[in-house]
């Protein structure tokens, strides 16, 4: 299906979930509606009434690519990779006092890495392009999780102890995702 916007056309696609509340996710080339199954109304309407909404989004993720575009992807070998990430978490692991199960390093589609309850943790393989600050700071991310499974104030409190700049680390890797996507290595 598609919406009109300033004289051009946007691709959008409905979906109907188990979910409470409808939600909008802007894609790279379209736009996801995201629906309660029992959903009473036209989505075209639902569109319209966020218009103002979708179009300042769409003009910011323009914006996205556009800066994206210009960061430098680091190819790493797969030892490098992974010596890369288990150096810091040979290290963070005795600043933080924690001790982590198993390492897996697998593609994700949405998440840098993820910490289980269980202390295991997952690292997605895209991290091998971001250069070294940023790999680091997915690692003291996941491991502080091993303190706090949320993201409370203790939490960020953690990450600013041992990287004061965190802030900027975790807005970086917002473009390193869509300059991973430019290069098709995202789904």
């Amino acid at each position: 299906m598609e919406m009109f916007k300033d004289g051009s056309r946007i691709k959008y696609e409905v979906i109907y979930r188990s979910v409470k509340n409808p939600r909008i996710e802007l894609r790279f080339d379209s736009i996801r509606l995201i629906l309660p199954r029992d959903f009473r109304g036209k989505p075209e309407d639902l569109l319209i009434s966020k218009r103002d909404w979708i179009e300042r989004k769409l003009h910011e993720h323009e914006e996205m690519l556009r800066i994206a575009s210009d960061f430098e992807l680091h190819g790493r070998g797969e030892d490098e990779f992974r010596s890369l990430v288990m150096g810091f978490l040979g290290h963070y692991s005795g600043e933080l006092g924690v001790t982590y199960g198993r390492v897996r390093f697998r593609r994700m589609r949405s998440r840098w890495g993820s910490c289980s309850s269980r202390g295991n943790l997952s690292f997605n393989t895209l991290i091998s392009y971001l250069p070294d600050e940023l790999v680091e700071y997915v690692v003291l991310h996941e491991l502080a999780h091993m303190l706090e499974m949320n993201h409370s104030r203790r939490f960020w409190g953690i990450l600013e102890y041992h990287i004061p700049d965190w802030r900027d680390r975790r807005n970086i890797l917002r473009y390193y995702w869509v300059r991973l996507h430019l290069e098709g290595l995202t789904d």
